[in-house]
């Protein structure tokens, strides 16, 4: 045996049958829907793999997948679709490292480092500036003086007033509020972190 190998793991190694990269991403993908509370970025997963992963690595068994492969992935979308970019890289890991703990794989995965080896990406987008708290009132009173429709004003200032998200005011249903408590519980699935989180009401937000 080599110095620093595990004949056993070796032998296992070579019985099995190795994959294509498209079939190790399917069975990823696969495994891990059920985890994902959301169903849109479960399809996003595999969507992404398929548009930009599979027209080179497709057809190619996972063992022989490298850098350069990987790279040549990345290049054309590196600059001009940077975020997109950093998805395809982490899935692309992700199938790599499931790959290697069915012993189809061994040693680094080659996403490791491969950025080093393309152009720096541009710094992504900057946020909006929040609102200074001293002028919320002012905001306020223009909102409602606004022409907008009646729920949408009343659904932002809900918001503004809860420090809740578009989403989880927008999705709000009438068994979430407990009128006696003056509370508002959102259920873990509609929450980012996944986690139950209980808002208090105040008295306008009753209103």
């Amino acid at each position: 045996a080599r110095s620093g190998v595990d004949p056993i793991q070796e032998r296992r190694r070579a019985n099995k049958i190795v994959p294509t990269f498209a079939k190790a991403a399917q069975t990823v993908h696969k495994e891990h829907s059920g985890s994902w509370k959301n169903t849109k970025h479960a399809a996003q997963w595999i969507k992404t793999l398929e548009t930009y992963a599979f027209p080179l690595l497709e057809d190619m068994p996972v063992n022989q997948i490298g850098s350069p492969e990987v790279s040549d992935v990345l290049s054309p979308i590196w600059l001009e679709k940077p975020e997109t970019a950093r998805r395809v890289r982490q899935r692309i890991g992700t199938v790599l490292d499931w790959a290697k703990t069915q012993g189809y794989r061994s040693g680094d995965n080659p996403i490791t480092g491969v950025s080093r080896g393309l152009p720096k990406q541009p710094k992504g987008q900057k946020h909006f500036a929040a609102l200074p708290y001293t002028e919320v009132p002012a905001f306020i009173h223009e909102l409602r003086d606004s022409n907008s429709a009646a729920i949408t004003k009343l659904a932002l200032e809900f918001m503004i007033l809860t420090a809740t998200r578009t989403g989880e005011v927008r999705f709000a249903e009438w068994s979430e509020i407990d009128f006696e408590d003056n509370s508002w519980t959102i259920p873990a699935e509609r929450m980012k972190a996944g986690n139950v989180f209980r808002v208090p009401l105040s008295q306008r937000c009753i209103d």
